[in-house]
C-alpha cells in the first residue's frame, strides 16, 4: 500500500503510536541510578488490610518475620472476615483488630491511628516480600517509596501465576517499574505507589486520611496523587516483592474494567493540578500530560481502531499490529535481560493484541466511572461512617 491508500483511520493510531514510541524511548534513557538506602526495622510497622484472607496471609506475615520485623510490629485489620482469618491471625501473635467489612480504605484509616512507629509499611494480605529489604533510611529525605512489584510465578491461592495472561502481565509490570517508575525516580516524583506494598511516614497517611475517596480499587493511585499535591516525594526502590494478578481473560478484564481504568477518570483533575501546579517537577508534569492525553484522547484510538475492523482494512491492521510490535521490541529485549516474563517470544507477539485489549477497556471504563460515581456512589467523598471507624482509639 501506498501512503495516500492508507486511511485517515490508520493515521491517527499511528499518531498514537508516535506518541507513544516517544514516551518508551525518553524514560529507557533517562533512568537515574538505582538509590542506595540503610534499613531500621525499629522504625516501622507492616500494616496490613484483609478480607478473607487466611489462606494466604500467613506466608505474608512470614516472610515480614524473616525479614526480622517482630509480631508486635505487624498489625493487621481483618476487614469483616468470614473465612477464619482472626483464627490465622491469632496463631500467628500479630496485633490485630476486627473490623465490619467496610473495604480496604477504610481498613488502612483505621489502621493507621493505631501505629506506633513513624513509619508504615503498608502492603496487601497477598504480597511476598522475600528477600526485599525496607528503605528506611530514604524517609529521612523522602516522604514515602515505591517498590519493585512483580507478578508470582509460584503456586499461590487463586491464580497460579504461570500462563500466558500471567506471563504478558509480568512483562506489563516489570516494564513499567524498570523504565516508567525509574524514569519518574529521577525527580523524587513517582506517581503511582502500587498498592501492593509501599512505605509511608505514618503522620502523612493520618494527616491525609480524610481526602482519600471512599472505597474503590484504584485507591493507590490516589493515595500517591494525594501525597504529590501536598509537596511530597515519592522515591522508587529497586527491591522485587511479589504479588498475585488474574491469571485469565475474564478475571483480568473484571480487574481492570471495574477497578483500574476508572480510577484515571476519578482523578483526572487531579492530573491537571498535578501538571499546572507551581513547583511540579518535570518528569511529573510528563506523566501527567501523557495521562490527561489518553484520556481525552483515547476514544478517538479506539474508534479508528474500531472503524479499520468495522471495514475490513486487513492490510492496515497488520501494519499498525507491526508497528506497535516494531515499538515494543528494543524495551522487552531490555526488560528481559533482567526477568524472564515467563513465554518469551509469545508475550512479545501477543503484546499488541494485550494493548490493544487495554485501550479498549480504558474507553469502556468511563461508562463505568459514570456508574460507580452517580448511580451505586462508590466513588465517593468518604462518609461520616467512614470517618468514625479511621479515628483514633480512645484511651
Amino acid at each position: 500500500m501506498t501512503p495516500a491508500e492508507l486511511s485517515t483511520y490508520f493515521y491517527i493510531i499511528a499518531l498514537f503510536v508516535l506518541f507513544d514510541a516517544i514516551k518508551i524511548f525518553v524514560e529507557i534513557w533517562n533512568r537515574p541510578v538505582r538509590r542506595s538506602f540503610s534499613s531500621d526495622l525499629s522504625k516501622v510497622t507492616a500494616l496490613i488490610p484483609t478480607h478473607n484472607g487466611a489462606k494466604v496471609i500467613r506466608e505474608t506475615v512470614g516472610d515480614l518475620i524473616r525479614a526480622g520485623l517482630p509480631p508486635g510490629q505487624v498489625l493487621v485489620i481483618d476487614d469483616g472476615s468470614t473465612d477464619g482469618t482472626p483464627g490465622v491471625l491469632k496463631e500467628l501473635g500479630v496485633r490485630f483488630f476486627s473490623i465490619p467489612n467496610m473495604g480496604k480504605v477504610s481498613a488502612i484509616n483505621f489502621g493507621v491511628f493505631r501505629v506506633g512507629t513513624p513509619y508504615v509499611l503498608l502492603l496487601d494480605d497477598d504480597t511476598r516480600i522475600g528477600n526485599a529489604r525496607i528503605p528506611t533510611s530514604l524517609l529521612d529525605h523522602y516522604d514515602a517509596v515505591a517498590f519493585n512489584v512483580i507478578p508470582d510465578r509460584r503456586d499461590r491461592y487463586g491464580p497460579r501465576g504461570s500462563g500466558p495472561v500471567a506471563s504478558l502481565q509480568r512483562y506489563e509490570y516489570c516494564k513499567s517499574m524498570e523504565i516508567g517508575r525509574r524514569f519518574q525516580d529521577g525527580t523524587a516524583s513517582i506517581s503511582c505507589i502500587s498498592g501492593a506494598i509501599g512505605l509511608f511516614k505514618k503522620e502523612r497517611l493520618q494527616a491525609f486520611h480524610h481526602r482519600h475517596t471512599g472505597v474503590f480499587q484504584g485507591e493507590d493511585l490516589q493515595r500517591t496523587i494525594i501525597e504529590l499535591l501536598n509537596d511530597g516525594n515519592v522515591v522508587f526502590v529497586d527491591e522485587p516483592v511479589w504479588t498475585v494478578v488474574p491469571d485469565d481473560v475474564r478475571s483480568l478484564t473484571r480487574q481492570r474494567l471495574l477497578g483500574w481504568y476508572p480510577a484515571h477518570y476519578h482523578m483526572f483533575f487531579s492530573y491537571f493540578r498535578l501538571l499546572f501546579r507551581r513547583g511540579s517537577p518535570w518528569r511529573l508534569r510528563y506523566e501527567m500530560a501523557y495521562n490527561v492525553f489518553v484520556v481525552l484522547f483515547e476514544p478517538l484510538r479506539f474508534w479508528s481502531l474500531l472503524m479499520i475492523l468495522y471495514r475490513r482494512m486487513w492490510d492496515e491492521m497488520a501494519l499498525i499490529y507491526i508497528l506497535y510490535l516494531l515499538l515494543e521490541t528494543y524495551p522487552f529485549f531490555t526488560i528481559q535481560r533482567k526477568i524472564d516474563s515467563g513465554y518469551k517470544y509469545l508475550v512479545l507477539a501477543l503484546y499488541p493484541l494485550f494493548g490493544f485489549c487495554n485501550a479498549v477497556m480504558r474507553v469502556v471504563a468511563w461508562f463505568v466511572w459514570l456508574y460507580k460515581r452517580f448511580v451505586t456512589g462508590e466513588m465517593r467523598r468518604k462518609t461520616e461512617k467512614d470517618r468514625r471507624w479511621s479515628q483514633p482509639a480512645r484511651p
